[in-house]
């Protein structure tokens, strides 16, 4: 009888075990999905984190053109402006 309970204490332990081990795998399993998914929205942020590199360059290239365009504009209107001031003075 002896032999009998320390058989089935031993595989009460080895149940018990058992449960640990698949309660160990199934966390596992769920960290490991949870990472997966994280990996690929880490993966989409940087695809939109080029994206938006790439537009602001863009941006800033248009933007130092048309700064330049202004800075030419404002030179033409000025030389406008000081022939007609010059044109008005000598008619005066």
């Amino acid at each position: 009888m002896d032999t009998r309970n320390r058989l089935e204490e031993a595989l009460a332990q080895f149940e018990a075990a058992l449960t640990q081990v698949e309660q160990a795998c199934g966390s596992l399993i769920s960290e490991t999905e949870a990472l997966d998914a994280l990996k690929a929205e880490n993966a989409q942020l940087k695809q939109a984190q080029a994206k938006l590199e790439n537009e602001l360059q863009t941006l800033k290239a248009r933007a130092a053109d048309l700064a330049e365009a202004n800075r030419q504009v404002l030179a033409r209107i000025d030389a406008a402006m000081s022939r007609i001031r010059k044109v008005l003075g000598e008619e005066a």
